[in-house]
């Protein structure tokens, strides 16, 4: 009996390894087209000048002195599909230099791999220049089969959050068609990295025909001028 179960044993551990084997691979062949497309559509801006030290928040406080996740405030009945592409992605961005250099951070909700926090910088010569959005990112279960919800932590006058009803909730289609079947069109693998990209791009773009107010909408057709100045009072008032 022992050596039945030690086999059992050997062939999960061959299994799950040969799943983050996988993973890395495809993980690492990711659409990278599609970053690009979507960058050009935000429009040109200055890298460099996106960046803002501030912005930053230590990650110490969300690991152990390790280093590690701490996996007690993880979900127990998760499989090691979704822990193993959490664990990956959650690296992933830590180290990429392309979010750093838009003022984008993240970092972990009380250790729980299933809760992130984002933060990041108002790009310039937008109403929201040089503010400090915060974003929660909340996995389910079952990820990678279904997307995270993102919803910003600051009241932020934009057409496409909502903040009236599901105050925070972000309307877009990349984002909406994740959370319900885990897929994005036009994209081999939809990321996290991927999603604040299109984010950061709805500064600089306000999707009118998925406005959620139709009062802000107006205003915005007929006077931007009047909607962007009192979208920087917002950002002065919630985001600095």
């Amino acid at each position: 009996m022992n050596q039945m179960n030690q086999m059992n044993m050997m062939n999960q551990m061959n299994m799950n390894n040969q799943m983050m084997m996988n993973y890395n691979n495809n993980f690492g062949n990711m659409n990278n087209n599609m970053m690009n497309n979507n960058m050009n559509n935000c429009g040109n801006f200055n890298m460099n000048n996106n960046m803002n030290n501030s912005g930053n928040f230590n990650m110490n406080n969300n690991m152990n002195n390790s280093g590690n996740f701490n996996m007690n405030n993880n979900k127990n009945n998760t499989n090691s599909e979704t822990l193993a592409r959490l664990n990956k992605e959650f690296q992933f961005c830590q180290q990429d230099n392309d979010l750093t250099q838009i003022g984008c951070t993240v970092g972990l909700d009380n250790g729980n791999l299933f809760k992130w926090k984002a933060t990041i910088t108002g790009p310039k010569n937008t109403p929201y220049e040089d503010g400090i959005f915060n974003i929660s990112i909340t996995f389910p279960d079952d990820y990678p089969n279904h997307g995270p919800e993102f919803k910003f932590m600051n009241q932020i006058y934009h057409l496409n959050v909502d903040h009236k009803n599901d105050i925070g909730h972000i309307c877009l289609n990349t984002l909406n068609s994740w959370r319900t079947s885990g897929k994005v069109r036009g994209s081999n693998i939809y990321t996290v990295k991927q999603a604040l990209f299109d984010i950061f791009c709805l500064f600089s773009n306000q999707g009118v025909d998925s406005a959620y107010d139709k009062r802000l909408e107006k205003l915005y057709r007929e006077n931007p001028q009047q909607f962007n100045e009192e979208a920087k009072r917002w950002t002065q008032l919630y985001a600095s």
